[in-house]
């Protein structure tokens, strides 16, 4: 069988366990305007509530991302699975905030989204890895250490720190790491740090499965992610993709032209698509097309 035999057979053999084994659901909570985590410690304890939410709704979580004021959780299950999860990471989280002073959380937006097909899944697994990628100058997409995207296709797991398996350790070690009394959790848990990780409670491998290949999540993970826009916009979310993406992103709206060679005309019209296809912000307007910034804010005026 040739290569590209081979590439379809695949695909109809990731088509079929899709359908086999879903439904798959994507949660989102809204983007806070303030932060829900202000530390590590804060991260970790966020990234436990995640872990124990999943193991007491039955919810299976294959992808997931913590930021400083919103998560992205795709999952599989009954959609009463899934609306339990989003309770208890609603009442977890809420508990959490009150215990430190934080925001109030008693009307946190929490939505659930089927996911349709493969394509999309696809799309929501690569949109949520990226996420901190794309917002953040000191993350790469797999090396953002709150979130699952470290796991996908990285043989080189099996030498990382395996942690502690849970029933190891002290009640009192795993009433502090539940913050309660209720510490029935699955054995398969591991916990490094007080953090339950990831690789123990996240389905890594059958989000690996859901792809073709290695190539084609990395791809995808490093595509000019146009795509992100459309599903931050339909999130409700603010998502500015990197100046480089950008910079490709409106070259090929000119046949590949280079940017120098537009006319300031053709560069004006750019800013109003970059602006409202991309979310550009007005200061990257500036960076990549080289325009005033006096021009731009008196076409984009700044909001005060």
């Amino acid at each position: 069988m040739n290569r590209r035999n081979d590439f379809w057979e695949r695909e109809r053999e990731c088509e079929r366990l899709f359908e086999a084994t879903g439904p798959y659901w994507y949660v989102t909570t809204e983007s806070l305007d303030w932060l829900l985590y202000k530390s590590r410690d804060e991260f970790i304890i966020g990234t436990n509530i995640i872990a124990i939410s999943a193991a007491e709704s039955g919810f299976s979580i294959l992808s997931d991302i913590q930021m400083n004021n919103h998560h992205h959780v795709m999952g599989r299950g009954s959609l009463d699975q899934a609306n339990s999860f989003r309770d208890q990471l609603r009442k977890k989280m809420r508990r959490f905030q009150q215990s430190i002073g934080g925001g109030s959380l008693s009307e946190w937006n929490i939505r659930i989204d089927d996911t349709e097909d493969l394509k999309q899944f696809r799309n929501r697994i690569a949109y949520t890895d990226r996420n901190a990628y794309v917002v953040r100058r000191d993350s790469t997409p797999t090396g953002y250490p709150w979130g699952s995207g470290h796991l996908m296709f990285n043989g080189t797991l099996w030498t990382m720190n395996p942690g502690t398996e849970w029933g190891k350790l002290t009640i009192d070690r795993r009433r502090e790491i539940c913050r309660s009394h209720n510490i029935s959790l699955p054995e398969t848990y591991r916990v490094l740090g007080g953090m339950i990780l990831r690789s123990s409670f996240v389905d890594y491998k059958r989000t690996e499965n859901l792809f073709n290949s290695a190539n084609q999540y990395f791809t995808m993970l490093s595509r000019h992610a146009e795509a992100d826009i459309e599903i931050a916009n339909m999130l409700g979310e603010s998502v500015q993709l990197p100046n480089e993406e950008v910079f490709q992103i409106v070259g090929k709206w000119f046949g590949g032209r280079s940017l120098r060679d537009m006319t300031v005309s053709e560069k004006l019209n750019a800013a109003k698509r970059m602006k409202t296809a991309l979310a550009s912000s007005n200061k990257q307007i500036v960076q990549v097309l080289q325009l005033p910034s006096e021009d731009v804010d008196r076409m984009f005026p700044r909001v005060l």
